[in-house]
């Protein structure tokens, strides 16, 4: 049966929650398709032991509803997945949103017709709609994947991939797993299972930058604090580069005495979460001297923690510095390379031959598992979107627009694709955002522009291609001058991506406040740079 709505949102995480709720707010019909067969997104998925927030809770929350605020209380500063997941499932009962979601239908393809200008959906489940507006609400780290080394379907064991997790507990004990990778994923992984194992094989590709996380629970008082000062919280999170409650410190780390950079780093070190990488001097981001000198810090501290030298070098990183990828919030995993049952191969050193019918084969040496763990990350940003069928006008499909990189407007537009909005797409801030900070500042956006159309007769609006190649190239000049920019083997590049996305920067890295200025000015104008008819 085919329905006709007002507008499809694709995806029910966080930001497709918020989207659904802002389209009825205007008036609007609207259906979220999710591929899933629950609600919440990233944190339906990610079910994976050790799962939680980088970003301190309650300032990851929703701010649109000071009931919702009143109602919900986290119990830890850094809250694990159950309860992320309980949360987004609350706010989507609150404010009946689950009647318009349709479980288990995964989109598949999505075109325009011109002569009606409706975008027609198709599901693989066999729903079809059909509406004026499509949101995209897929995420930016959703297409998951598996690693391209042969005998990968091999394996005669259990395999897992940590953006697939399965809902039913997995019994470690007495067990032998390998997992490849050495992210953000894998470090809480590694951490969280490590006790259970008869054997932890790591196989690290590439060693990170792990600082604490300092996570705890939420005392009585401290609850009470924290609503009062909610809106405080949130007003700061809009004022900070990334979206988060640490701001950067204004003075240039070089024009600081040592000493003194030092006893800060400590201070950063100690309060933990992001602290030591969003809080620091003005220069972090783009002084080697002050980048280095962090990094040497955090590679001592490492030092200290593990026992055996040979192992504290491998776990410490030689490929980039510090700050230039996102840190992982760790609790103990420096201490678990301590333990007798966790071994650690360094695939920079001897990389993996192929998966076997029993384990892993490194060079000539074959480790046999009874469960691998792949935590091998994603098509970052374009990933989920190309891998549906999307065809605009003309029926160019958003793979040929993209044939020679993505080429967005501010992130939310692709011309020759009207009336079709992406939220977390590239060329967006939000790679270094605490993601609900960037999801209601571009949904508001969005939802902004939908209602100056109803109040000025529009039907479509669509960014005009001038527009689209001058915002593509300010996201490549965003990143000029920032250490970041000699990272082209990082996600933020697109290096797991297909050939035509890698090596071109998928972000904009100009910070989340000069984002909000430009969505505004952009508004103000009557969205210039835009095509309303």
């Amino acid at each position: 049966m085919s329905q006709n709505l007002d507008a499809i949102v694709i995806g029910a995480g966080v930001s497709g929650l918020y989207s659904l709720y802002k389209l009825r707010e205007l008036g609007l019909s609207a259906r979220v398709f999710e591929a899933g067969t629950g609600i919440g997104g990233t944190w339906y998925w990610n079910r994976y032991p050790g799962a939680r927030f980088d970003s301190e809770s309650y300032t990851y929350q929703y701010s649109f509803s000071d009931e919702l605020l009143d109602e919900w209380q986290w119990s830890e500063t850094f809250a694990a997945q159950p309860e992320i997941e309980r949360y987004l499932h609350h706010v989507a009962d609150k404010f009946d949103l689950k009647r318009d979601i349709e479980l288990n239908a995964r989109v598949s393809t999505v075109y325009y017709d011109e002569a009606t200008k409706l975008w027609e959906i198709k599901t693989l489940n066999g729903e079809t709609a059909r509406a004026r507006f499509i949101l995209c609400a897929t995420g930016l780290l959703s297409a998951h994947q598996f690693p391209d080394y042969e005998g990968v379907d091999l394996f005669a064991g259990m395999s897992l991939h940590s953006a697939r997790w399965p809902k039913e507990e997995i019994d470690f004990k007495g067990k032998r797993v390998g997992i490849i990778g050495s992210g953000p994923t894998a470090v809480q992984i590694i951490q969280s299972i490590a006790p259970d194992c008869e054997q932890l094989t790591v196989f690290q590709r590439t060693a990170n930058w792990c600082t604490p996380l300092r996570n705890r629970p939420i005392e009585a008082a401290e609850q009470v604090e924290l609503r009062e000062q909610a809106h405080d919280i949130f007003e700061t999170c809009k004022k900070t580069f990334a979206g988060f409650i640490h701001d950067t410190d204004e003075r240039n780390g070089e024009d600081v005495p040592k000493a003194e950079r030092l006893a800060r780093y400590q201070e950063l070190y100690d309060i933990g979460g992001f602290a030591l990488w969003l809080g620091n001097y003005n220069d972090s981001f783009t002084s080697r001297v002050v980048a280095d000198e962090i990094a040497e810090f955090l590679a001592d501290k490492i030092r200290q923690r593990v026992d055996d030298p040979a192992m504290a070098e491998k776990l410490i990183p030689k490929s980039h510095t510090f700050g230039t990828k996102r840190c992982p919030g760790e609790k103990n995993f420096y201490e678990t390379f301590n333990r007798d049952n966790v071994d650690l191969v360094d695939l920079r050193e001897t990389p993996i031959s192929r998966v076997t019918e029993n384990g892993i084969q490194v060079g000539d040496e074959n480790h046999e598992f009874d469960i691998i763990i792949y935590a091998t990350g994603f098509q970052s940003l374009t990933g989920e979107l190309m891998r549906i069928d999307i065809r605009g006008e003309g029926g160019l499909s958003l793979q040929e627009h993209w044939s020679d990189g993505p080429k967005t407007n501010l992130g939310v537009q692709f011309s020759g694709f009207p009336n079709m909005f992406a939220i977390m797409g590239p060329h967006n801030p939000a790679t270094f955002c605490n993601i609900t900070r960037c999801v209601e500042n571009n949904v508001d956006w969005i939802l902004g522009c939908i209602r100056y159309m109803q109040e000025n007769g529009y039907e479509s609006i669509v960014t005009t291609p001038e527009a689209e190649d001058a915002w593509t190239e300010r996201c490549y000049e965003s990143v000029k001058g920032l250490l970041i920019e000699d990272m082209r083997d990082s996600w933020f590049f697109g290096s797991n991506n297909s050939e035509n996305v890698r090596g071109r920067f998928l972000l904009f890295a100009g910070g989340v406040p000069l984002y909000r200025e430009i969505f505004a000015d952009v508004a103000a104008k009557g969205y210039e740079g835009f095509k309303l008819s």
